[in-house]
């Protein structure tokens, strides 16, 4: 089944797309290298999946009812729920403890996933296939962490560790040493932020490792958690945004209260008005601050990760390792007369050329790097890339143009290309997050602005010469225009310096060609 898995995941991956369409029946029965064993005779009683997961829904649904009171449920019965939150040691972790009792009759990993699976879903409200992804990474770290104590007294709060049976805590790999003897922690974070439970804490380096270990390297299930923190990560940030409008929103009033509080320094009513004026504008900018940052982490995790999962399939896949720090990568010319260049990957401890890239038509010698792209494929899905080069390539002829590209600094392959066609010489130049060449306008050149993604901005009504230099200037974009003048354009509209001004005879008849 594992090679199944594998077959899959490189099939999906070698056509250049990141985000799998993960298969959830396979993804319950893959632990990374963590190898449950499981009961494999017959069954005096034969369960359903649903009702399994209702097992864990049951007590789901008593958590819901109000998740921020510590309370246990399903005491005396098989499982057993103890819902460990509390206002204390902020910076440390509550925790849901599932605890499997001596009669419980769970005896395969992926039961015992349907069971979390269905708590998270009834508790938290989460999609049913992200609650079985993050029941997979559950049960794996309380397997990595099987016993380890210490490290749960590390994280956790005292009202979560006091539960806590060093000869229980965690999940044994064999099914015979789980009922009586397991304890599941599921770490949680800010029930009213972006996610119940604490993704970077069951998807730590431990548990990734793990997962790294087995033959398909966990690659379903690390994608999938990949997809889930980029979703918190969005909803973070539109918190952040949201709580920083608030803030906003609320300075005038402050302003205005602090303001009259100083005219009347002896009115107590004034005062305290000013004071909770003050203090909700606070209270809404640390929130604000406060979800940014778990927007950055979300993010920063998950592209990390997809690096590693890039990496990874190609390891399984039996392709070179073009990550190593010893390699870097330059331009060497391939055309003199069409001054055309090439990217070359290059072992800087041998000399070695270990990747040469397809893309043998870059134009001039201009190439910039742009950071955290997100780009469509082929197949309309979405790659991330954490660093990209953005450059003017092809050549004018039958079914080719010159355009802007987006281009792999791993692989060396053109991800992408502008929809505007440029001029065969155009310059490309980068001023503040805007990127400017020359574009083809209907028998016309005009200066492009571009964002990094090769979105054309905005662009100069102004015509200039194909082969005009761009010359970024502390007063705007100095270019050639059609007639052979010189002209500064502004950056922030692509207008003319001059516009409404008439020039002098001398410098209108300046050829800067």
């Amino acid at each position: 089944m594992k090679k199944l898995i594998c077959a899959l995941s490189i099939a999906f991956m070698m056509g250049a797309s990141w985000s799998i369409d993960v298969n959830r029946s396979e993804l319950e029965s893959a632990g990374g290298s963590v190898e449950f064993e499981n009961y494999g005779g017959p069954h005096a009683v034969i369960e359903t999946a649903r009702a399994i997961w209702d097992i864990g829904g049951a007590l789901g649904r008593q958590v819901a009812q109000n998740v921020t009171e510590q309370a246990t449920f399903g005491e005396g019965a098989k499982y057993t729920l103890v819902h460990a939150v509390t206002e204390d040691e902020k910076g440390k972790l509550d925790a849901d403890i599932l605890i499997l009792n001596n009669n419980a009759g769970v005896d395969h990993i992926v039961n015992l996933r349907r069971i979390v699976t269905g708590f998270l879903t009834e508790a938290y409200g989460y999609p049913d296939e992200d609650a079985q992804t993050i029941a997979t990474f559950v049960t794996v770290y309380n397997a990595v962490y099987r016993g380890d104590i210490e490290s749960f007294k590390g994280k956790y709060k005292e009202n979560v560790t006091a539960l806590l049976d060093a000869e229980k805590v965690g999940l044994s790999t064999n099914w015979e040493e789980w009922a009586g003897k397991t304890q599941i922690v599921i770490p949680l974070g800010d029930l009213e932020s972006v996610s119940a439970v604490e993704t970077s804490v069951i998807s730590d380096e431990k548990v990734v490792k793990a997962m790294q270990e087995s033959e398909d390297k966990g690659i379903t299930e690390r994608t999938a958690m990949a997809d889930i923190k980029e979703k918190e990560s969005k909803t973070a940030q539109e918190k952040a945004t949201e709580a920083q409008k608030e803030a906003t929103e609320k300075k005038p009033a402050a302003a205005e209260a602090k303001m009259e509080s100083r005219k009347d320094p002896l009115n107590k009513e004034k005062q305290q008005k000013a004071e909770k004026a003050q203090k909700e504008v606070e209270k809404a900018q640390a929130v604000s601050n406060e979800q940014q940052k778990i927007a950055d982490k979300k993010l920063e995790e998950a592209q990390t990760e997809r690096e590693e999962i890039k990496k990874d399939i190609r390891k399984i896949s039996g392709q070179i390792d073009l990550s190593k720090e010893s390699y870097v990568n330059g331009l060497v010319r391939m055309d003199d007369k069409a001054n055309l260049f090439g990217i070359v990957k290059v072992d800087a401890e041998t000399g070695k050329v270990v990747r040469t890239s397809t893309i043998k038509n870059i134009r001039g010698s201009g190439i910039f790097t742009v950071n955290n792209i997100t780009v469509k494929n082929e197949s309309g899905d979405e790659e991330s890339f954490s660093t990209m080069y953005i450059a003017v390539c092809g050549t004018q002829g039958g079914n080719s143009a010159v355009k802007l590209c987006l281009i792999d600094t791993l692989t060396l392959e053109m991800k992408k290309e502008s929809s505007e066609t440029l001029a065969d010489d155009s310059a490309l130049v980068q001023s503040g997050a805007d990127f400017f060449a020359v574009v083809s306008d209907n028998g016309e050149y005009r200066i492009g602005a571009f964002d990094q993604n090769l979105t054309l901005k905005r662009k100069s009504q102004i015509a200039v010469k194909p082969t005009t230099a761009i010359s970024a200037t502390n007063k705007g974009l100095m270019v050639t225009d059609k007639s052979g003048s010189p002209v500064i354009i502004r950056t922030s509209d692509l207008g003319s310096l001059w516009e409404g001004t008439e020039r002098t005879s001398e410098s209108a008849t300046v050829d800067a060609k």
